[in-house]
């Protein structure tokens, strides 16, 4: 060989022997390390997860395997929103690990997750006991990885923190892991699949519209549309339409941001809506809709100040106060709003 190829060659060979050097005795073998085992691969199995912070604050969530939306049950008396428990399972499933924390680090990483980390414990198939507890900590400065800390009941907990992520995920993962019940908590009050529904009826309190009520004919064929008892005339389309809405209507937070007085002085002031939504199986549903005082100067289309918060309104169901998004009630009750004071009385396919 050509004397002037082989030192590059060489020196190629070298530096792939200190990377792999180096690297191994950074990594370790990761696959043997009962450490870096954090992964559930069938997350059907996941029956319990139990997530605790330094604060005292824990959220419990229960799988409730004939729960007809798929819902967990939070805290032995509510019900968890379904996007984040799937949310949890999907992270179960799919973590793995980047890479151990630096030795030089160790110590601080260690000392970040006990005093403001989360921990978790994941149960399967029904067992009393975890099967994996994740010890959730901070970031990593990139906000590319999460420090974490595995234990596995029979063999302890690992000396050493890992950095996880999601491959394909761009983010830290510590975020999907709180305990505030207002933020855990299911926030559908009308979810149903369409035939479910028996009737809905809008009042407007203190805005403009006309009350009116929406209900199958006993045909079952058909939608009809009353006012004060009487049919009204309208089209078939514009009432579907309006009945498919109230499939799945969710409020944004069960935090009103309002204190106890407030929320109080809330229940007892004038509502702007009246909603009511009764079912086949029974079930009447209803919410309560009151303005929100505006955070800021808002003006409307026509240039008016608003007298309201254009963004945001109070609701308040089953006596709990809570705040939904204009953006989600605006066109469920526009269908009242614009219905003329007079109608037809001749109600038509």
């Amino acid at each position: 060989m050509n004397r002037k190829f082989l030192f590059p060659l060489l020196l190629v060979g070298l530096s792939a022997g200190v990377v792999w050097t180096f690297t191994q005795m950074d990594t370790g073998s990761l696959d043997e390390d009962m450490g870096t085992q954090f992964s559930i691969a069938d997350t059907a199995r996941v029956t319990q997860i139990r997530i605790a912070d330094t604060e005292g604050k824990v959220a419990l969530l229960t799988r409730m395997d004939e729960h007809p939306l798929g819902l967990w049950q939070l805290n032995d008396n509510l019900l968890a929103r379904k996007d984040v428990t799937d949310l949890l399972l999907k992270t179960f499933k799919r973590i793995s690990v980047r890479q151990p924390v630096r030795s030089s680090a160790r110590e601080g990483v260690l000392k970040m997750i006990a005093t403001s980390g989360k921990r978790v414990d994941i149960y399967l198939d029904g067992n009393p006991n975890p099967t994996k507890t994740w010890f959730v900590g901070t970031p990593t400065q990139s906000h590319t990885g999460t420090h974490m800390l595995l234990e596995i009941p029979g063999s302890g907990r690992a000396e050493d923190p890992y950095v996880t992520h999601l491959e394909g995920f761009t983010g830290f993962l510590s975020t999907r892991f709180f305990t505030d019940e207002n933020e855990w908590r299911y926030t559908g009050v009308f979810e149903s699949d369409a035939a479910s529904i028996a009737s809905i009826t809008a009042r407007p309190l203190d805005d403009v519209g006309v009350e009116a009520s929406l209900q199958w004919d006993p045909s079952g064929e058909r939608i009809t549309a009353s006012v004060a008892g009487n049919s009204i005339d309208l089209p078939q389309a514009l009432l579907r339409e309006q009945w498919l809405k109230f499939r799945k209507v969710h409020i944004e937070t069960w935090n009103s941001h309002l204190s106890s007085a407030g929320q109080d002085s809330l229940r007892n002031s004038p509502k702007a809506w009246e909603l009511d939504v009764a079912y086949k199986d029974g079930r009447q549903v209803s919410l309560d809709l009151h303005w929100k005082p505006p955070i800021i100067e808002e003006y409307n289309e026509q240039g008016q100040l608003m007298a309201h918060d254009g963004s945001r309104m109070y609701a308040v169901y089953n006596g709990e106060c809570a705040l939904v998004q204009t953006f989600v009630f605006n066109p469920l009750l526009e269908f009242w709003r614009t219905l003329p004071a007079s109608l037809p009385s001749t109600s038509i396919p």
